[in-house]
């Protein structure tokens, strides 16, 4: 069974914040998230 995650993202263009749950790797899902792969935070990045 995989184990999930919460995660809280902060945006350094708007200060504004993003939580999300994955099964993956954390600092893999940050970088899918600063690289613009995901559709609802690539209006907002960089992201830490």
């Amino acid at each position: 069974m995989d184990s999930y995650k919460v995660y809280f993202l902060k945006s350094l263009k708007d200060k504004g914040f993003y939580i999300g749950c994955t099964s993956i790797n954390l600092s893999h899902r940050l970088n899918k998230h600063n690289a613009g792969h995901v559709k609802s935070t690539k209006h907002r990045r960089p992201w830490k």
